[in-house]
Parts: C-alpha cells; sequence; structure tokens
C-alpha cells in the first residue's frame, strides 16, 4: 500500500513577523535596554562619591572703633573693588577727646607761668617761646574746630538726607547749614593764624639760628613734647575709614549710617562671584581614603550636567559636621573628612560660589 505524502503547509509571513514580534522582539529590546542603562549608569548617573560646594573669597568687615558710622551709602548687591573707600567710624567720645585738649592746654598754660625772668640777651628766645606757645594754643584751637566741623558735617548730610525727604522744614535746614558754614569760618581762621605763627617762628630760628639750639631749651623740649601728644590724640580720635578688602558683591548689610556700632560689630559682608576652590565631605564609613593628588570627576548640577577632571589638593586634618545643605536627604547629622579639590582651569566651566556639586574619586 503506497505511502501517503503531505506537503507541509506554507507559513504566511505576515504570521512569520508576528511570531518574531511576539517572541524574539521582547528579547531584543530588553538586552538593549539593559545595556543602555549600564552604560548611563556607569558613566552619568552613578552615585556620586561625596557633595561639595564651590567656594569663593567672602569678607565681613566689622567696625574698627566705637563711633558711629558716617559716610556709608551702599546697598546689598552694590559692586565694590578692593580697596575701595567705604565709609568711615566717626569715634563716639567726643567728650573724652576735648578734655585731653583742655589738659594739653593747661600743660601750656602752666609752662607760660613757670617761666623764670631771663637776661635782656635772652628776650629774642622768650619771642620764639612765645610764639611757640602761640603757636600751640592755636592748634588746639584748631583741633576743636576741625572736631566741632566734623560733626556739623554728619549732622548737615542726615538733615540734608531728611530735606531732600521732605521730612523737616527748610528753617531747619538752613540753621544746620549755617552752623556748619560758621565752623568753617573758624577752622579757616584758625589755620590762617596758624600759618602766621609757623612762618614767624621759622624766620625767627633761620635768624638767630635756634632751629639747632632748641632741644636744648627746656622750654621748647617741653612743647615740643606737648605738640607730639597732641597730634597723638588726634590721629587717635580722628574718623576711621575701613576699606573693602576683596572685590565683590555686597550680600548683606547690618549697620546704616548714622548708626552706633561698637568695636567688633559687622558692619557688611562682601562676597567674591569668583570661584576659588571646591570642598568635598567624605562621608563615613570611607569607602575609598582620600589623599592629596588623587583624581577626582566633578559634576555640575546644570541642565547640560557639564563634567570635568581635576585633583585633591589638601586633605583636612579633622572629621566636621556637615552642613544642611550638604547632607543627603532624610539625614539628620552627618559627619565627613573634608577635601579641598582645585578648579579646572583649562575647561569653561561656569560655576558660582554656594553652588553644589557631585564628586566621584578615581583611585
Amino acid at each position: 500500500m503506497a505511502e501517503n505524502t503531505f506537503e507541509p503547509i506554507p507559513i504566511p509571513r505576515k504570521q512569520r513577523l508576528r511570531e518574531f514580534r511576539v517572541r524574539v522582539l521582547p528579547i531584543i529590546v530588553f538586552l538593549c535596554v539593559g545595556v543602555a542603562v549600564i552604560y548611563l549608569w556607569r558613566d552619568t548617573t552613578s552615585h556620586p562619591t561625596l557633595i561639595g560646594q564651590v567656594v569663593g573669597d567672602r569678607a565681613a568687615i566689622s567696625s574698627p572703633v566705637d563711633g558711629t558710622l558716617i559716610n556709608f551709602y551702599y546697598d546689598e548687591f552694590n559692586e565694590v573693588q578692593q580697596g575701595q573707600l567705604l565709609g568711615q567710624v566717626f569715634p563716639r567720645d567726643s567728650v573724652f577727646l576735648r578734655a585731653q585738649l583742655n589738659l594739653i592746654q593747661s600743660e601750656i598754660d602752666r609752662i607760660k607761668q613757670t617761666r623764670e625772668p631771663v637776661l635782656e640777651e635772652q628776650r629774642v628766645r622768650l619771642n620764639l617761646e612765645e610764639l611757640k606757645i602761640n603757636q600751640m594754643e592755636t592748634r588746639i584751637s584748631l583741633a576743636q574746630a576741625q572736631l566741632l566741623r566734623q560733626q556739623a558735617e554728619a549732622e548737615y548730610e542726615r538733615f540734608e538726607d531728611l530735606w531732600n525727604r521732605d521730612l523737616i522744614s527748610r528753617q531747619r535746614f538752613d540753621s544746620v547749614e549755617t552752623k556748619l558754614q560758621l565752623f568753617e569760618v573758624q577752622v579757616d581762621e584758625y589755620q590762617n593764624m596758624l600759618d602766621y605763627y609757623s612762618d614767624r617762628i621759622v624766620e625767627i630760628e633761620e635768624y638767630t639760628s635756634y632751629a639747632d639750639r632748641r632741644d636744648r631749651n627746656p622750654v621748647l623740649a617741653a612743647i615740643k613734647v606737648q605738640e607730639q601728644q597732641m597730634e597723638a590724640i588726634l590721629a587717635e580720635f580722628g574718623p576711621t575709614p575701613f576699606y573693602a578688602p576683596i572685590s565683590g558683591v555686597i550680600s548683606s548689610v547690618q549697620n546704616r549710617t548714622g548708626e552706633f556700632v561698637s568695636r567688633g560689630d559687622s558692619i557688611l559682608v562682601v562676597e567674591s562671584r569668583v570661584p576659588k576652590h571646591i570642598v568635598g565631605y567624605v562621608r563615613q564609613p570611607f569607602a575609598q581614603t582620600p589623599e592629596v593628588g588623587m583624581n577626582v570627576q566633578v559634576r555640575t548640577r546644570k541642565a547640560d550636567r557639564t563634567f570635568f577632571e581635576s585633583t585633591i589638593e589638601e586633605v583636612g586634618g579633622h572629621i566636621r559636621l556637615l552642613q544642611r545643605n550638604i547632607q543627603r536627604p532624610g539625614a539628620i547629622f552627618e559627619s565627613g573628612l573634608p577635601i579641598k579639590i582645585a578648579m579646572a582651569d583649562s575647561i569653561d566651566v561656569q560655576l558660582m560660589p554656594g553652588e553644589l556639586v557631585d564628586i566621584v574619586l578615581r583611585p
């Protein structure tokens, strides 16, 4: 009996494509996605070893003396340059300054009254001593007038601001302005008188050659001591300026013009826009022990996720408690060893001081 032979039933192409799509294609897609995930995880989204913060220069300016803040007109976000004059602190204890000047005046009066009679040939020297005493008295009066003028100038600036804002009357402002002009006239008159005495003293000393012998005269020596003492007092009680230690932006202002500040009180804070280095903290336990010269990869948190390579410049000596902004989410207390990472000079990476970055240690 002959065997029956059957021809294979042909499978439609559509059916074969369906079988490939159902059985084979998912496996291929799964393998491709797995390879892509591994690649991305390893090179771009792997968990950083530590979190760092970009550091720039920051300077807090404090009051050098006790006194009133004057001529300070800066606000937050103002740009300042290194060495720029920002303001002055006028000493508060003007009563003590007047007392010191009065004490010097008393010493000058004592010197005048305790001079013994001298012979006729010494009258020229007496005239010189008299001029010296008058010069010293004029300098004291000039210093007192300058002190009053400085106080009047500070008061005038404050009232001028109030006048510009229509907070005081014109009569009140005119009275303050007149007071300032009066003190300015007094200062000019005392200065002219002082110049006259100085010229006369130089003329007598040149004519009589007393300039070489005045150190041997006890009266002139005593006057010289009082002059040096007065110069030291005026230098101590004059307005003390303060300058910007760095170039940058004013981030905060604690005191304003006209306010009283004590020695050491913070007036303002200046922050630089230029980053200097990066500080990161290696958390405990150490998966890798950081060392000077170790390579690191710094990853910015910008939209383009810029990467650059750098090295560890310094390693801290103590483990510190981390600030809240660089702790991991959910952590309450975290500590780590600080490391200093150099900025990449050869790569154009725009970083701002205070910006957070991710860091991966490269063994």
